[in-house]
C-alpha cells in the first residue's frame, strides 16, 4: 500500500513566554530565481550601456529618450532585484503578544514592518482570494493566505501558504489569544 508523505509545512511557530512568533520563509519559485538571475545579468549590461551612452555626449545634448528609458530600466531592475532577494532569502515574521501584532517582511537586505494593536484586530481567517497565483502575488512579494480586519481595512500575511497550513497557524494563535 502506497502512502503519501505528510507535509510539515514551511512555517515555524514558536510559542514563547512573551507571545507567539510565526516565521514563514518565502516560497521558493525556482524557475523565477533562475530566470531573474539570467535576466539581471543582461539588465546590468543594459544599464551600463545606457549610462555610458549618456556620459558620452560631448558634442550633443543628452538624449531625452535615453534618460527616460534609463529611469524606467532602473526601476524595473530594482523591482527584479527585490523580487529575486525575496524569493531566495526572504521571510515573513509575525510576533503577537497581548498588546500588539508586529508584522515584518524581511527581504534579506530590505525590511518592512508594521505594528497593529491586538484590541483592534478582528476576524483572523484564511484568505482564499490569495490562492489564485496571478499578478504580483505570484512574485511572492505581496499578498497572503491569512487575513484579519483592522478597523475598516483588511490586512494579509502568509504569502504562498497552503490553506491547511494557514488554518493551523490561525488555530495556534486563537488557542492562545481567544479574542482574535
Amino acid at each position: 500500500m502506497a502512502k503519501v508523505k505528510v507535509e510539515k509545512g514551511r512555517a515555524t511557530i514558536n510559542n514563547l513566554p512573551q507571545g507567539i512568533e510565526v516565521i514563514i520563509p518565502s516560497k521558493k519559485r525556482y524557475f523565477m530565481i533562475v530566470f531573474l538571475s539570467f535576466w539581471l545579468f543582461g539588465w546590468f549590461f543594459g544599464e551600463l550601456g545606457a549610462i555610458k551612452n549618456l556620459l558620452d555626449w560631448e558634442d550633443k545634448l543628452p538624449n531625452l529618450f535615453m534618460i527616460v528609458w534609463l529611469c524606467g530600466w532602473t526601476v524595473g531592475g530594482a523591482f527584479a532585484i527585490v523580487t529575486w532577494f525575496y524569493n531566495v532569502k526572504g521571510k515573513e515574521v509575525v510576533r503577537i503578544d497581548g498588546q500588539e501584532l508586529k508584522y515584518v517582511r524581511d527581504f534579506f537586505l530590505f525590511k518592512r514592518s508594521k505594528e497593529y494593536d491586538v484590541i483592534n484586530i478582528k476576524d483572523l481567517r484564511v484568505n482564499l482570494n490569495s490562492s489564485n497565483n496571478n499578478g504580483i502575488e505570484y512574485l511572492g512579494i505581496s499578498g497572503g493566505t491569512i487575513a484579519f480586519d483592522y478597523g475598516r481595512s483588511t490586512h494579509v500575511f502568509g504569502t504562498g501558504l497552503d490553506e491547511a497550513e494557514a488554518k493551523h497557524i490561525i488555530q495556534t494563535i486563537k488557542n492562545r489569544y481567544k479574542n482574535l
